[in-house]
């Protein structure tokens, strides 16, 4: 099972693109979250700083609850 967690950006986006390199995997990533209104919505609420190289687990959180588990 999945677990919540500080995440770096490359280290999660590779869990969803594990075939990818971390670059494309984060800009895949970046645009899927850019791509749901919803989800960008809940980040914001959590005060996400798109430049930061981490997500928080509440914000893990939050991409798995819109994008699904990796």
């Amino acid at each position: 099972m999945f677990q919540p967690r500080p995440y770096g950006k490359a280290e999660l986006a590779l869990l969803y693109q594990p075939y990818s390199t971390p670059e494309t995997a984060v800009k895949t990533l970046n645009r899927w979250i850019k791509g749901c209104p919803q989800l960008v919505s809940e980040l914001e609420s959590l005060n996400y700083y798109p430049k930061r190289r981490t997500f928080l687990p509440r914000e893990v959180e939050a991409i798995v609850k819109h994008l699904g588990e990796p």
